[in-house]
């Protein structure tokens, strides 16, 4: 899996980057460096293409999701995310999941559908895939997410059912709502970054 990996600063945050359709491991790099200047980054490109755009797993239309793939694809994700934090010798409760769109559907998915040590997720723009097969409790999660009212591809209804399979399961979780579309808003990069920085080391 291609990835890009800077170690940053000391005492600086760690982010883990996964981006939306058609983007790959250096789109989110520039909004990592906003949220934390000297971040440590681990970027990721998705395996999936489709019409000559990078994706983290299939889908067969708007919305319409290959779950065979989503599955398939959040094990392999997983195990190049534990695979390089050891060989980086970071621990995976270090890492900050942030993702946009494609990116942030499946690192939701993670979080939700796999017990794993990592806690903390900063998801732009997600929705709800529709799979709630997982019951274990969330607690450990500090889960920040928002939502365009003008989003043309997530639905409130779509938003709201993810939010509300973070918040029934205990999560720390923080909802941060804009008035634009798909596309990342100032305001919500800003609030981001506010939160980012309220999280303890």
């Amino acid at each position: 899996m291609k990835y890009l990996y800077d170690a940053g600063t000391a005492g600086s945050k760690k982010l883990l980057l996964l981006h939306g359709t058609g983007g790959d491991e250096n789109s989110l790099v520039d909004i990592a460096r906003f949220l934390d200047g000297g971040c440590a980054v681990l970027s990721f490109r998705g395996e999936v293409e489709e019409d000559g755009m990078n994706r983290f797993f299939k889908r067969n239309g708007l919305n319409q999701f290959d779950l065979a793939s989503l599955e398939k694809e959040t094990d392999n994700l997983y195990e190049e995310i534990k695979r390089i934090s050891a060989e980086k010798n970071v621990p995976l409760s270090d890492w900050v999941l942030v993702g946009y769109s494609n990116g942030a559907n499946i690192a939701a998915h993670l979080l939700l559908e796999r017990q794993t040590p990592l806690t903390q997720g900063l998801f732009f723009h997600p929705m709800s895939l529709g799979v709630h097969e997982k019951q274990f409790e969330l607690k450990d999660k500090r889960i920040w997410l928002s939502f365009g009212q003008g989003d043309p591809i997530v639905s409130p209804e779509s938003f709201n059912e993810l939010a509300e399979a973070f918040d029934s399961r205990g999560a720390d979780l923080t909802i941060k709502q804009t008035k634009q579309g798909h596309q990342l808003a100032a305001d919500e990069v800003n609030q981001a970054r506010n939160w980012l920085h309220q999280l303890p080391m």
